[in-house]
């Protein structure tokens, strides 16, 4: 993998691990774990979204189109993600136990499956669609979202 993809699949990487710790302290300090699983993912994995969403699939659209297929499921993934971590940041502010417990573990299940999905089609897709002029498009305006 080149560039901004493979930046994008470990990024994965990193999401998966964190996720794992803080499912392993959901049980016994679901506060504490929720606030840091909330702080977490509007800190990086939304970034990591906006990136995808500004870099990588409007290039890809141009192959395979926004009407069906890959980048429907992942834009429909990334909008429930935004609304589950909103619902999580909402139980964390008003002190619901039983209500962070159930959205982290949901956000946490609905980006193991979406990581998936990213590592295992829509990463190899482009791989495969991209010329290496459009690979360079993504890592640029990658690049411009960062300077």
């Amino acid at each position: 993998m080149n560039g901004t993809i493979q930046i994008l699949g470990s990024q994965h990487q990193e999401v998966l691990a964190r996720l794992a710790e803080v499912e392993a302290n959901l049980s016994q300090e679901t506060s504490a774990a929720a606030a840091d699983l909330a702080t977490f993912l509007e800190d990086d994995v939304l970034d990591h979204f906006v990136l995808e969403e500004e870099a990588l699939f409007p290039q890809l659209a141009l192959h395979i189109g926004n009407d069906s297929g890959p980048l429907v499921v992942m834009n429909a993934e990334h909008a429930e993600f935004r609304s589950s971590l909103q619902a999580l940041a909402m139980a964390v502010k008003n002190g619901d136990v039983t209500a962070q417990r159930q959205h982290a573990e949901g956000l946490i299940d609905l980006l193991r499956g979406h990581i998936f999905k990213e590592d295992h089609v829509l990463f190899p897709l482009a791989l495969r669609l991209l010329t290496p002029e459009e690979i360079q498009q993504v890592d640029a305006r990658a690049a411009e979202r960062h300077a």
